[in-house]
């Protein structure tokens, strides 16, 4: 009897620019929703569905609730259900949604053994790294618009929340709005254009139904210079069925071409999503990281001198 051909390893070699960076002190690993579901948080479609349900029954019966949950375009849900609770002066919970309980070990068990900077477009605070969770949180977590500095970039185990943190509802990008001011900011441009020109950028947890996100983010990292841009790294770790090999060699070139953009392949046939728990465990054992970001050496340096 023959052996299957598995086209996909159950774990894939770190790529080299990916070790490299990290010895450098220059990885930065961008987060997902799809990391966030693997610990029992929903997908964008479950948290607009939970939303409406707040509603209920203040604002709206329960035939409305269905009738809005038929929307297919989750921020749409999202934008109607603030504009409701804004209209009867609703707050809603988000703690309860994006804060479920947990058990060790779990795919951030892994993630925060990472001394490197994290971004995420998650609300959720379940990336406590390591190499900071004995400092106060205001020192390495940001999520406020003013926050979002290339400086806090250059400095390992930063969290920056891109879209807001549920510390602060305020903060949420949510809507479609919200979604359009955001982007559209000075601030918010200046920020990834220098992401994408200095450092190597691994996204995890972006699956297709996160996917317009994620190619919004990439499009805004493209609008720089194309001299620096030949030169950026960029990795996406992605699940594919072993029957989806044609399928994954089209979307690699095309996302090499369109955002030069590296896909990393996983199998789903077995773990499914949660296959990146084994990878990101062995990954972490392999990495070695700077000890200091460049900005920790200069405050050692000062805090030498000054002494």
């Amino acid at each position: 009897m023959g052996t299957t051909f598995n086209p996909f390893p159950n774990v894939p070699n770190v790529p080299k620019e990916i070790e490299n960076a990290a010895l450098s002190g220059e990885l930065v690993v961008f987060i997902g929703a799809g990391i966030s579901r693997l610990v029992k948080c929903p997908s964008w479609e479950g948290f607009a569905d939970k939303i409406l349900e707040q509603l209920v029954p203040e604002t709206i019966d329960y035939y409305e609730l269905s009738q809005l949950k038929s929307i297919s375009d989750p921020k749409k849900k999202l934008s109607i259900a603030r504009i409701l609770a804004q209209d009867k002066k609703i707050e809603f919970n988000y703690r309860t949604i994006f804060a479920p309980e947990v058990k060790e070990p779990n795919i951030y068990s892994y993630l925060n053994k990472l001394n490197c900077a994290f971004i995420t477009t998650n609300y959720d605070k379940f990336l406590i790294p390591q190499s900071r969770k004995f400092e106060p949180e205001e020192r390495w977590r940001f999520y406020l618009k003013k926050d979002l500095l290339r400086e806090k970039i250059d400095v390992n185990g930063n969290v920056i929340h891109l879209h807001g943190c549920i510390d602060d509802p305020e903060s949420m990008i949510i809507t479609t709005k919200d979604y359009l001011d955001h982007y559209s900011n000075l601030f918010i441009r200046d920020f990834l254009t220098y992401l994408f020109e200095s450092k190597t950028v691994l996204f995890l947890g972006y699956g297709l139904e996160e996917i317009e996100v994620l190619e919004y983010i990439l499009r805004r990292g493209n609008a720089t210079n194309k001299k620096v841009i030949q030169y950026t790294r960029r990795f996406l770790l992605q699940g594919f069925f072993h029957a989806e090999k044609t399928l994954f060699e089209m979307l690699k070139r095309y996302y090499l071409e369109a955002f030069d953009a590296e896909i990393i392949s996983f199998p789903k046939d077995y773990k499914y999503y949660s296959q990146q728990e084994d990878i990101l465990a062995k990954w972490a054992e392999k990495l070695a990281f700077r000890r200091m970001s460049l900005i920790d050496e200069v405050d050692a340096l000062e805090d030498e001198i000054n002494g």
